[in-house]
């Protein structure tokens, strides 16, 4: 029983359910992890580019079964298109959430998805989804993920450098 009252706790603060009112039409995002990584991904997105519609968050958690896990990504996928499909990240290839989203591909709804999010991509997503298709935004992020961990140590040691350099010209 008090597995169960965690549970819904986790859900109800994994899932931000923001009011879609009027306005273009962009791609719809679905952020689908473990625990509540999705939700903390987009609230440090939202930081940066401020508040999001058509953006929903998910998380599967201790107790959630798979099966109720799947329904509630089948029914924000419907919520979240209005035509122009709907991007969805997931954190692991082969996790649990992964296995979930592929199973939604055989719906009726235009969905493309990427394992591996990371805030990088999530902000290009937010940013470019209104000038872009569900195709090419899909690229863009699956380009932005491709990107290199940046060892900051060694960036700042270059920088150091190169001032030291400048220095000695002048």
């Amino acid at each position: 029983m008090k597995k169960v009252s965690k549970s819904i706790e986790c859900r109800e603060q994994t899932s931000y359910n923001l009011d879609i009112e009027g306005g273009g039409r962009m791609v719809g995002i679905l952020v689908a992890t473990h625990g509540k990584f999705a939700e903390g991904l987009l609230n440090a997105v939202e930081l940066i580019a401020g508040k999001q519609e058509k953006a929903e968050t998910i998380g599967l958690c201790h107790g959630d079964g798979i099966g109720e896990f799947e329904d509630r990504i089948k029914m924000l996928i419907r919520e979240l298109d209005d035509g122009d499909g709907v991007l969805v990240f997931v954190d692991i290839l082969g996790g649990s959430p992964a296995n979930t989203v592929m199973k939604c591909f055989s719906m009726e709804y235009d969905i493309r998805a990427i394992a591996g999010v990371n805030m990088g991509m999530l902000v290009q997503a937010v940013m470019m989804r209104e000038e872009s298709d569900l195709e090419e935004l899909c690229d863009i992020c699956e380009k932005e993920g491709k990107k290199d961990p940046v060892l900051l140590h060694k960036r700042f040691e270059e920088f150091m450098a190169e001032a030291a350099e400048m220095d000695d010209e002048i």
